[in-house]
């Protein structure tokens, strides 16, 4: 018999991942739009450096991790510090310390720009040369996140995405993460949650976050006329006690933590 629904929903599967952290609370940053190669090197390390430091923070890689500029595309080689060759030993390099804190990688457009030339995927090779090659989750990431006893977080994160506002409601997460416009903003929606067991509703919110890059207004940028957009990523803190998400800056998050904040 045929079985519309569990077709569309097997498509998924291949992007999915799970987590369970015995914690009270939950860090979770999302590192996307990097630019290995172009992106502040100085910014690059420096989060890194922090997210290493925080025993409960965990990582999400998003797309764009290197520049990865090639024949044809948008940008320059001689902007870059390093050749797309390079950003992958580097980026591997960058990683490591933080490696058994990454959740998932997924793909970018600049790393589709050998993938669709040379059917070669950057990302899957640096997770692999990471050791943990299980944890690519090719082109956007659907995640559980159980935190404490029984508080399960929903999270997605695509990286090239339309701007239509709203149209990535039917995901249908509390924590959906948009990459590649570098915006850095998020927005805050209330919902109605339906409990089935307890038959009471309830109100609950979600969050559509527009992620920041560690671009640094590049020379592509200018001549298009493109604005400024602010260098850095947002952090999730989810709750392992009473149910709680709470959206961070990164400067903000460093500053609370260095006041003692856990």
């Amino acid at each position: 018999m045929l079985d519309n629904e569990e077709i569309l929903s097997e498509t998924l599967q291949k992007n999915v991942f799970n987590i369970k952290i015995d914690r009270e609370n939950a860090f979770i940053f999302t590192l996307s739009d990097l630019h290995i190669g172009l992106g502040n090197l100085s910014y690059i390390k420096d989060i890194i450096n922090f997210i290493y430091s925080i025993d409960n923070a965990y990582v999400v890689i998003g797309g764009d991790l290197t520049d990865n500029v090639i024949h044809g595309s948008k940008g320059s080689i001689l902007e870059n510090y390093c050749p797309p060759q390079e950003q992958i030993k580097l980026a591997v390099e960058l990683l490591t310390p933080i490696k058994d804190k990454i959740l998932v990688l997924i793909e970018g457009n600049h790393e589709a720009r050998t993938q669709d030339a040379a059917y070669i995927s950057i990302t899957q090779m640096i997770a692999t040369l990471l050791g943990i090659p299980d944890r690519y989750k090719k082109e956007m990431a659907i995640g559980y996140i159980n935190v404490g006893n029984d508080n399960c977080y929903t999270y997605a994160d695509l990286h090239k995405h339309r701007k239509t506002k709203n149209y990535y409601d039917f995901y249908n997460v509390e924590c959906l993460i948009l990459e590649h416009t570098h915006e850095f903003n998020f927005v805050e929606k209330p919902f109605v949650f339906h409990n089935k067991y307890t038959k009471k509703p309830s109100i609950r919110f979600r969050y559509e976050i527009n992620n920041g890059s560690a671009l640094a207004f590049p020379s592509y940028a200018k001549k298009a006329g493109y604005s400024i957009q602010p260098i850095g990523t947002y952090v999730i803190e989810l709750s392992g006690k009473k149910r709680n998400i709470k959206i961070w800056k990164d400067t903000d998050l460093y500053d609370a933590i260095e006041r003692g904040y856990k």
